[in-house]
């Protein structure tokens, strides 16, 4: 079982008036199967929080702790986090011409893994996830958010976390 846990996280940025300190002291757990909404005005710290849990350079972390299943992240890079399960979904997904959903998502399952998964396994883990989202089998052909809905880009990405599993 998964824990993500945040320990006295203060968090600075550079701005063009000089270091500024975003978080002071957060605190947060949040266990396997868990889902918590981070709410507050804009400018009180949610995207700052975000970014630095995902390792953003630009986001300084001053004190504090970052723990997944007990380990700290702090000194994992950006790569090393996603792989650990720790990324952030984009409010506005980009349009990746060229590229299936099919080979997109086998391309990040390796990622993570470090392998490939077997072909004939993986076509049938995709038929069964996009039978379970009620999905037509078609989509994985198309390329990643090229003429996608609002709707579309919501599914992918629910596609996704159902085939890569974080934590």
């Amino acid at each position: 079982m998964a824990t993500l846990e945040i320990k006295n996280l203060h968090v600075s940025v550079e701005t063009d008036q000089g270091t500024k300190e975003i978080l002071r002291g957060v605190d947060l757990v949040i266990k396997s199967g868990e889902t918590h909404a981070v709410m507050g005005p804009n400018g009180s710290g949610k995207s700052t929080l975000a970014y630095s849990i995902a390792g953003h350079p630009k986001y300084e972390v001053t004190k504090g702790e970052i723990l997944l299943d007990g380990e700290s992240v702090l000194e994992m890079s950006v790569d090393e986090r996603a792989r650990a399960g720790l990324f952030l979904a984009m409010q506005y997904p980009v349009e990746i011409p060229g590229v299936s959903v099919s080979n997109f998502l086998r391309t990040a399952k390796t990622a993570i893994d470090g392998k490939a998964p077997a072909l004939r396994g993986w076509v049938a883990d995709v038929r069964t996830a996009m039978e379970n989202l009620k999905m037509d089998s078609a989509f994985t052909e198309r390329n990643v958010n090229e003429g996608f809905s609002g709707g579309e880009k919501k599914r992918h990405e629910i596609l996704q976390m159902e085939l890569l599993k974080p934590k």
